[in-house]
């Protein structure tokens, strides 16, 4: 009821004044009834079958994966939806490497002693591998804060150098850095800089709290999966490797320079360190590779045309992860990580609005998105939006599914099951509008009200949640300035374990929830001019091409 009066006087206050929002019902009659044919069994049925044992989570690429988008293709076939994937098809493939070091052979050798990976060096990332000898170049704490002055790297040159540097987690003394997920606001981490720089790699002298769990990290960072091309975003894996020295390698490696071995390890974190320099010696770094593998995943996507002539050359899409984060921990008997709520339910939500918006079609058309290795790096994401099967530019806004099945109540039996951060049954979580667009949003309220009723919870769309920017899977849609509106339960403390099972979701929540999906999607897909964005990009979102 506060929804519905809440909306009345944002009306009423006269603040809605755009034709898009031109008074009267929102969704046509044949919308509104094509919304309420999505039903809680046919959705439990769907997430029960992808999120079953024999899927196996849907890692991606797997066989799992295969089962799952046959699946949604003949679905998607016998709704009358278009293929948008490739040649003719509903796939839309992209490269991926699969790059594995071969760490008994991989070393930085200084002068005549050499220093094994998994032994005295740990690899934090891989990068692309690299195998040379090359000059070195200290720069202290490698932040670069160029609003406060801060550039470690000032007066040296790093490109085809190794760049050594305190950490990996420094900061720079006295220097508050705002830090959103991956994404520091207003500055460069030394990894950033380094590769914008042109440098080949950073050697980190390790902080003691990682060197507590060396032996863990010893074996890390050894194999790389990435994109070809690596397209931008804050979830790419970066290109160059960058190592975590121990304290022998250290000292060999600043034995006779400006700043002794010795001495670096004894600086307090956060400095003060000395001016960054070009060391006398140059290094051998080896990273040999011991197998590369081109493997070709695939998004599913699938087209609804519009039906005016004039609009449908603009284009909504609406996208749910298809893969699942496949583990390796066993818990009490059970290794499958099924991904029930992350992100079967949402594929299955998505699913039904593909079905049924083919039956009450908006002027706008639609793009259906099942995307894959979100949970490895926002794979195929990542390529849809650097391959469009539309002009990017055509792309009105972008709507995200992501975990809609699961839902709390007030009981003692739903505390225990832990679902403490999940949503009770009726209420969602919103992400995008309020930071992004007036005009989406009292839209959405205005179709909300008008229609479903939910209680639309907007407690992580702000520019200082994660959960905004860059944690969510629309993220390089906003980098690239396309509006994103996204809708999810919240999170419980079956995610991304075994746990995670068709079993504990409520097809209640996924039904009330997926109406309101179909019509938010409808009324931006059917509005007579195009919603944007009309509020200032935040800080904290990068751009890129």
């Amino acid at each position: 009821m506060r929804l519905r009066l809440s909306a009345l006087v944002l009306l009423a206050g006269g603040t809605i004044t755009s034709p898009t929002l031109a008074q009267g019902p929102v969704l046509s009659p044949a919308a509104r009834a094509a919304a309420e044919r999505i039903a809680a069994p046919q959705l439990a049925w769907d997430v029960a079958q992808l999120a079953s044992d024999d899927l196996k989570g849907r890692n991606t690429p797997s066989p799992g994966f295969d089962a799952a988008a046959d699946y949604l293709i003949a679905r998607l076939q016998r709704a009358g939806l278009a293929p948008a994937g490739d040649r003719g098809g509903f796939r839309q493939y992209y490269d991926l490497d699969d790059t594995r070091l071969e760490a008994s052979r991989a070393s930085l050798t200084i002068g005549t002693r050499r220093f094994a990976v998994g032994k005295d060096i740990a690899m934090r990332t891989l990068g692309v591998p690299r195998s040379g000898t090359v000059p070195v170049v200290y720069v202290g704490h490698g932040w670069t804060v160029p609003d406060r002055g801060i550039d470690a790297f000032a007066g040296v040159d790093v490109k085809g150098a190794l760049v050594v540097a305190h950490g990996p987690r420094v900061m720079p003394a006295g220097v508050s850095i705002s830090q959103v997920g991956r994404v520091t606001v207003g500055a460069r981490t030394v990894m950033d800089e380094a590769a914008r720089r042109g440098a080949v790699g950073v050697l980190f002298i390790t902080q003691a709290s990682e060197l507590l769990r060396w032996d863990d990290l010893r074996s890390a960072g050894q194999v790389r999966r990435e994109m070809v091309p690596n397209v931008p975003s804050a979830y790419a894996t970066p290109d160059i490797p960058s190592l975590l020295l121990s304290p022998d390698t250290t000292r060999a490696l600043l034995e006779g320079e400006a700043l002794d071995g010795a001495a670096a390890l004894q600086l307090p974190e956060g400095g003060p360190y000395p001016a960054s320099f070009r060391l006398a010696k140059t290094v051998t770094l080896d990273l040999p590779v011991a197998q590369a593998t081109r493997l070709r995943p695939y998004n599913v996507v699938a087209r609804l045309e519009g039906t005016d002539p004039a609009l449908r050359a603009e284009v909504v899409t609406v996208a749910a992860h298809l893969d699942g984060a496949v583990g390796t921990r066993d818990l009490a008997g059970d290794a499958i990580y099924n991904a029930a709520d992350d992100n079967a339910s949402g594929s299955a939500g998505l699913l039904a609005l593909a079905e049924q918006m083919a039956t009450a079609r908006p002027k706008r058309s639609v793009l259906f998105v099942w995307d894959s290795g979100e949970e490895q790096g926002l794979w195929g994401i990542r390529w849809f939006v650097h391959a469009p099967p539309v002009p990017r530019s055509a792309i009105v806004a972008h709507v995200n599914v992501d975990m809609i099945g699961s839902s709390r109540t007030e009981s003692a039996a739903a505390a225990a099951d832990g679902v403490k951060g999940v949503t009770r049954r009726g209420e969602v979580y919103m992400l995008g509008p309020t930071v992004l667009s007036r005009q989406a949003d009292a839209l959405i309220t205005r179709v909300n009200a008008e229609y479903q009723g939910l209680q639309i919870n907007r407690a992580f769309d702000r520019t200082d949640s994660e959960f905004f920017y860059p944690r969510t899977d629309a993220g390089p849609f906003l980098e690239r300035g396309i509006l994103t509106i996204g809708f999810n339960t919240g999170t419980h403390e079956r995610y991304h374990l075994p746990t995670d099972e068709a079993r504990f979701l409520d097809p209640v929540q996924m039904q009330q929830v997926a109406r309101l999906l179909f019509s938010v999607v409808w009324a931006v897909a059917d509005a007579p001019q195009r919603i944007s964005i009309d509020q200032p990009m935040p800080a904290s979102v990068p751009r890129h091409p």
